[in-house]
């Protein structure tokens, strides 16, 4: 026969320590992080329909950045004008990674910091692609407008593709991972 239990015992198996909440309170938008950032890393860019879609979103947000970074830094030589476009990508989110250090907004940083991984992870597609140039461009412009296949044709390291690909890989992954740990060292 089962008794209810009474007012002044609560049922134990519900009951969270206070240590415990102060952690899930802590690390849970962390943990919330984790599936988006293993998506960006799991998922190919392009990928069609739904499954492809928050590919689609980010990269369309990350293109506005991106093309007027070409604008910003042509200023600067055409090497520069190349290069701009990769890095205003990932110069933009800092914008807000700041803003949100500077205001305390811890989950509104780890979001930049999210974005400013995401912008390493999808300016490294591009730069995996500068072998073969098969990315489609903006405006249907032709393969030699290809950014990184320019900006290494120029330097002399179109072999390194893979290697900088990765690293701009690696780069995202860091990123990510201090995102992760924001919690610890902004309360």
């Amino acid at each position: 026969m089962h008794r209810p239990q009474s007012p002044d015992r609560p049922i134990t198996r519900f009951i969270v320590t206070p240590t415990q909440r102060d952690l899930l309170r802590t690390w849970w938008f962390s943990a919330a992080l984790v599936p988006a950032c293993v998506y960006f890393l799991v998922v190919d860019y392009g990928t069609p329909g739904l499954a492809g879609l928050p590919w689609f979103v980010v990269h369309s947000t990350n293109l506005l950045p991106h093309e007027a970074g070409h604008f910003f830094f042509r200023f600067f030589g055409e090497w520069m004008m190349y290069a701009g476009g990769s890095l205003m990508q990932l110069i933009f989110p800092g914008f807000f990674i700041a803003y949100c250090l500077t205001n305390g907004l811890r989950p509104w940083l780890q979001c930049s910091l999210g974005w400013l991984g995401q912008s390493f992870i999808d300016v490294s597609v591009y730069a995996a692609d500068a072998q073969a140039r098969s990315l489609p461009l903006i405006g249907g412009i032709g393969r030699e407008n290809h950014d990184w296949w320019n900006m290494l044709i120029m330097t002399g390291t179109l072999h390194h593709t893979e290697l900088i690909a990765g690293l701009l890989v690696a780069a995202g992954i860091l990123v990510w991972v201090v995102m992760l740990a924001v919690p610890r060292w902004m309360v």
